[in-house]
């Protein structure tokens, strides 16, 4: 007789969806961004660590791109695994640099670092409920202030960045660009203290910012591999991040153009003058 054929039983671990807001913190902790290879703008999953998909504590949980994931996989041969040991380690590094990194763009691009006001945000009401808190301050004149300074701490910052720039070394360029990106998501972030709670999306500011500079990351990414990921060599990063740097300086001056009504002294702000500067 013909041998019976038995099928094999595969014990698979038991699958639970990572929590929304879970899943957003990690996202936005990593900055989106793989914590293994650090290249933003990659297409990322969320890994658990412990290989437990059922475990969604966050500290199971780190954000990595589709090729270090699949490094995750690999045992045996020649191909050494990324086992969580390693993930573990570079995820710490990883949440911390992220972290001094915003912290730096803050301390250099926030309305009190670069006025030197101490003035507390007031909160008025407005009549549509859904925007109800309105962050103001008291001094009219703060958002010009704020804006001429930003200015002068732009070509500064332009040209610390120069100097990675001029090295040639992909790396390092990047970093420049990184630099850039983040000081330009800070002056973002600050400029939304000007609108109402909740306008954007309804979200944290730095959550709304972030999720848009990834998204334009990936778009950039898209546009300059015509012929398929990876194709076109590692310069395609640099490129990207420079593209991204040109959105966001456009996205801010659009910002600050809408505010010019009702929210900027004209006879002490020269949009023109400001525009023409920044553009520079």
């Amino acid at each position: 007789p013909l041998p019976v054929m038995r099928k094999k039983i595969v014990n698979k671990k038991n699958r639970t969806k990572i929590p929304t807001e879970i899943a957003t913190e990690i996202l936005f902790l990593s900055d989106r961004t793989c914590c293994v290879c650090n290249i933003r703008g990659k297409n990322v999953q969320i890994h658990h660590i412990d290989e437990n998909p059922s475990n969604n504590d966050i500290k199971n949980l780190s954000v990595l791109c589709l090729e270090c994931h699949n490094d995750t996989m690999i045992k045996g041969g020649f191909g050494r695994k990324l086992d969580a040991n390693q993930v573990i380690k570079y995820r710490n590094e990883w949440l911390e640099r992220v972290q001094k990194r915003k912290e730096k763009a803050d301390d250099i691009a926030s309305i009190q670092s670069v006025t030197g006001s101490t003035e507390n945000i007031v909160v008025e009401n407005v009549l549509d409920d859904e925007f109800k808190d309105y962050k103001v301050y008291e001094n009219p004149n703060i958002l010009s202030e704020y804006l001429i300074k930003i200015n002068i701490i732009k070509k500064a910052q332009l040209q610390i960045a120069q100097t990675k720039w001029d090295t040639g070394i992909t790396g390092t360029m990047n970093q420049g660009n990184y630099d850039m990106v983040d000081f330009y998501e800070e002056v973002l972030v600050e400029l939304s203290n000007f609108y109402p709670k909740g306008h954007f999306d309804k979200k944290a500011p730095k959550e709304y910012f972030r999720e848009i500079i990834s998204s334009r990351f990936s778009l950039h990414y898209n546009i300059l591999e015509p012929d398929g990921a990876g194709n076109n060599g590692t310069i395609v990063s640099t490129l990207a991040g420079g593209n991204v740097m040109e959105d966001l300086k456009q996205l801010i001056l659009n910002m600050v153009g809408a505010l010019m009504f009702g929210h900027i002294n004209e006879q002490t702000f020269d949009y023109n003058k400001w525009k023409k500067e920044w553009l520079a």
